[in-house]
Parts: C-alpha cells; structure tokens; sequence
C-alpha cells in the first residue's frame, strides 16, 4: 500500500513539475526572438486569462522561431488570443519566406477571419489574398484553439474543435514544402500556447502496376513474380490511386508495387484504406488481408501497421480488387459491367 502511495506521490509531483515548465507547450529555449527593432529580449512564460502562454508584443518580440522543426506534412494544434493578426508561419526556409496562417479576431465571424498567404521574401502581400480566407468564430483578445493540417499542397484550418474545416484550400507553390516554424503577431499583442504537433504519413503516387488479372482468386507472392510488365503511373497532389483511369474495362484484381528505401533496419508505418479487397505484402511476406469487400468512403489514415523495413530497397505490395460484387456480376455502365469503385490511398510516416 505505501508502494502504491509513493508511486501516486511521485506521479502527481512530476505531472505538477511538467505542468510548470511546460505549460505553454514550448520549450522556450528552441525559439528564437524576432524583433522590428532588433532588440535582444528573452522570451519567457507568462499568464493570460489564467493560462500559461507566451507573449509576443509586435516589436521587441515580434515573432519567434523554432530552427530546429522541419515539417512537410503535419498537424499543429495551439491556444491563442490576440488584438489584431497573429498566427503561425510554417515551411520556413529562413524567416522573411515561408507560408503563413493567421489569424484576424476583430474580424471574427467575418470572411476575413482567417487568412493565408506565403511570404516571400519579407512581403505579406495581403492584396493578392482575397481567395484564401474563411470565417470563423474567434474574438479579440479571448483564447480560441486552432489545429492546422499540412498535406501536399493542401492546408486545412480547424477552430474550436469543429470537424468540419473552417478553412480548406491549395496553397500557392513556395521554394520549400519544408520547413521550420514560427510564431508572429502584427499590429498588436498575441499569445500563444499549448503546442502540440505530430508529422503526418508522406502519401505514395508513384506506383508500377500489373495488368488485370481475374478475381477472385487468393493472390500471393509467388503470382506477384509472375508478373511479366509492370506499368508505372504517378499523380503527382492525388494521393488517391483510382485503378479506374488506367484500364479502359476496369474489372478483376491488380497488384501495385512501391520500392521503399532505408538507410538502415528501422519501423515505420504504412497509413492506408482502400474499397473492395486488400492484401498487402511487404518483401514477399504478408502484412495485412481483408477480403471482407469493403465499400465506403477511403480517407487516409483509417488503417495503419508497422512496417519492418530492412536497410536498403524493400519491395512493397499491394493486391486489390474492386467493388463489382456488390453489383452480382458487376456494375452496369451504359451496358457494360464493371468496377465503379477501385483503389486506394497510401502513406509512409514515423
């Protein structure tokens, strides 16, 4: 029982200490003051509204800078309140470029609430921004939480938990799909906490795949070396492999092949769904089987398992046929039967 007590003891005692010097959710050691006066200040942990934060003035602490994140494909989520226009610049390759969020609570539940536009160059070229807005329900200097998805070219800006995207759009093309992080503020105070961030799955486009081949027969890997040719396709922004676009009488089972490199023995992970029937193979051995039929919307991320990557090439699988079951022999197209829905979307990550 005092084993127990001691153990509880220690785990309240060390979430208290956590909370002390993270609460904000930014090590304040990894970001760097940007100022409009080129002031050295130091940037510390403060309190608004009774939430630890950090607070960027606009001038002596106009923005700050976190070098050490390099992000691609990402989802951020953080607390703010602010004045006038603050928000977070992603895809940095110095601080005067980099692609920008933020934004506007005096404009909340307005078109002009949330903005985005790439700097380049040190310029916010806030005329050329009409088309990338969005409303949303924020206010001055009250605290709102943002969550932002990253993927591609694609940027998704959620607010106070709505599942829906306050905002969801192309982004303009900058010199980096990567980057480090920044937060700034404009025209007045902004603060900012709760940081929280996880990188998200590379998504596959460049694809080889097999002929057709007929269905319902249990492919493995000793039918995959059979495979004489292999075609490669590649949609580059359309993670979606829609098997549909590449046989002109889409029918039967196809096999997609996908060669992984690694520098060395590691685990990554391979996000995924798909329509109709799966296996997937990785170097030869079967990872994953569902031959249920699946029929229904395919998002990114609704499977997931580990793939054990060997260092060097390592030879990705996947077999699929679509939903023409669901139709008996198939589904009726002006007279001919066939697949309506067939393919996948697939991902790497840590």
């Amino acid at each position: 029982m005092l084993k127990k007590l001691f153990h509880l003891n220690a785990l309240l005692l060390g979430a208290a200490l956590f909370s002390k010097l993270s609460a904000q959710g930014l090590t304040l050691s990894d970001w760097t003051v940007l100022s409009e006066d080129n002031s050295k200040v130091a940037l510390t942990d403060t309190v608004f509204l009774d939430k630890h934060c950090v607070k960027l003035d606009g001038k002596a602490i106009a923005a700050i800078w976190n070098k050490k994140m390099n992000l691609k494909n990402f989802r951020m989520e953080f607390d703010m309140a602010g004045v006038v226009m603050g928000g977070v610049g992603f895809h940095a390759s110095d601080e005067q470029n980099y692609q920008f969020l933020y934004f506007r609570p005096g404009y909340g539940g307005t078109i002009e609430a949330v903005q985005y536009i790439p700097i380049y160059n040190g310029a916010l070229s806030w005329v050329f921004s009409d088309a990338y807005q969005a409303t949303a329900d924020i206010k001055q200097l009250q605290w709102f939480h943002a969550a932002i998805e990253v993927q591609g070219d694609n940027l998704k800006v959620y607010t106070n938990g709505n599942k829906k995207a306050d905002m969801d759009l192309r982004m303009q093309r900058t010199e980096a799909d990567r980057g480090s992080v920044l937060f700034r503020t404009m025209f007045g105070t902004s603060y900012f906490a709760n940081l929280v961030y996880r990188e998200l799955p590379e998504g596959i486009t460049d694809w080889e795949i097999s002929e057709q081949l007929p269905a319902g027969v249990a492919y493995g890997y000793e039918q995959v070396k059979k495979v004489k040719q292999w075609k490669k396709i590649d949609e580059p922004g359309d993670n979606y492999v829609n098997f549909c676009r590449y046989f002109k009488m889409p029918e039967g089972t196809v096999m997609a092949r996908h060669i992984l490199h690694a520098d060395n023995d590691q685990t990554k992970f391979l996000s995924f769904d798909f329509t109709g029937t799966m296996r997937v193979l990785l170097n030869g051995k079967e990872i994953f089987s569902y031959d249920k039929y699946k029929l229904e919307r395919v998002e990114a991320g609704t499977y997931r398992i580990k793939l054990p990557l060997q260092k060097g090439n390592n030879e990705l699988v996947l077999i699929t046929q679509g939903d023409g079951f669901i139709f008996g022999k198939g589904y009726n197209s002006l007279g001919r039967i066939q697949h309506q829905n067939w393919g996948f979307i697939a991902g790497v990550g840590n």
